[in-house]
């Protein structure tokens, strides 16, 4: 082939949460403005080992989380309804048991 995408590359091997993104922006589009763009999502996209987002959480949100999945970001407001379309499992694995995850885990999940 021509061009390859590799899951590794972008997160699936340790499902960190990096999604694609499509617009119907043109390379002509973007091209003057990819510095500033590129700044941008460096600013407001958390990177590396224990990195804080902008939404703070507590406890009980985790565990709202791990039940509800993109549900819960949707009910707060981070996510439009299309959004399940585009996730895996509509953005909720139904037989998922949530206290199955490690307090370590959970704690690493928190500010």
């Amino acid at each position: 082939p021509e061009s390859v995408v590799s899951p590794g590359g972008v997160g699936f091997d340790i499902n960190c949460g990096v999604r694609l993104l499509r617009t119907n922006l043109l390379f002509s589009d973007v091209e003057p403005v990819k510095e500033r763009l590129a700044q941008a999502l460096f600013d407001h996209i958390p990177v590396g080992v224990g990195s804080q987002g902008i939404i703070p959480t507590k406890q009980s949100d985790l565990e709202e989380v791990l039940q509800l999945g993109v549900d819960w970001s949707l009910r707060e407001g981070y996510a439009w309804p299309e959004d399940k379309e585009h996730c895996e499992e509509f953005g909720r694995m139904l037989n998922a048991d949530s206290s199955k995850v490690s307090a370590r885990a959970k704690k690493r999940g928190l500010p």
